[in-house]
Order: C-alpha cells, then sequence, then structure tokens
C-alpha cells in the first residue's frame, strides 16, 4: 500500500475560499447594527441636552463619568459592528486527501 500525496486543485481552493469568504459577509447582522447606531445616536444627544440644560451641581457631579460614556458612544456610532455578538460558526472540514471523482 503506498501513500497517496494529497492534491487539491488551485481552483477547488480559490473556490472554498470564495465560499468561506462569502459565509463571513453573510452573517453580518444589519437589523442590530441599525439599532445600535440609533440607540447610541440618541443616549449621545440626551447627554449632550443634559449637559446644556443641567444645573453646575449636577454637571460637576457627572462630568468625570460623561466623558467616557461619550467615548465610547462614539466609538459606537463609528465601529457599531463591533458591538454586534458574531454567530459561531462551525469550520468547515477539509479533507485533503485524494477521492476518487474528485479534484
Amino acid at each position: 500500500m503506498t501513500a497517496q500525496t494529497p492534491k487539491v486543485s488551485l481552483v477547488r481552493l480559490r473556490q472554498m475560499i470564495v465560499e468561506e469568504i462569502q459565509a463571513v459577509n453573510e452573517q453580518v447582522d444589519h437589523k442590530t447594527i441599525n439599532g445600535i447606531v440609533g440607540v447610541a445616536s440618541k443616549l449621545l444627544a440626551a447627554v449632550e441636552a443634559f449637559k446644556e440644560k443641567a444645573p453646575p451641581p449636577a454637571i460637576n457631579a457627572t462630568t468625570p463619568h460623561l466623558g467616557e460614556l461619550e467615548k465610547v458612544l462614539e466609538n459606537m456610532l463609528s465601529s457599531p459592528a463591533s458591538y454586534v455578538p458574531r454567530i459561531k460558526k462551525e469550520p468547515k472540514k477539509v479533507s485533503l486527501s485524494a477521492k476518487k471523482g474528485d479534484e
């Protein structure tokens, strides 16, 4: 019995890579991303309105915390997809051993 060298054609390898990239792109949850942007934008507007209308003692008491909150909210607006949980996808099992009828 002789050992066979596993072979995958370049065309098949490219096809497998394209399939994996498409699967990753399909998992983007646009509805959740849109929700994050909407809520973060409203909360940031509320924080700004609070800073404009609140009495000075309330502003002074919240200033250290509001700065951090504003940074996080601005980050959510600039990259909302990083706050969406990724759907775990089972890895595709690929065998590189030659089979009859396959490339």
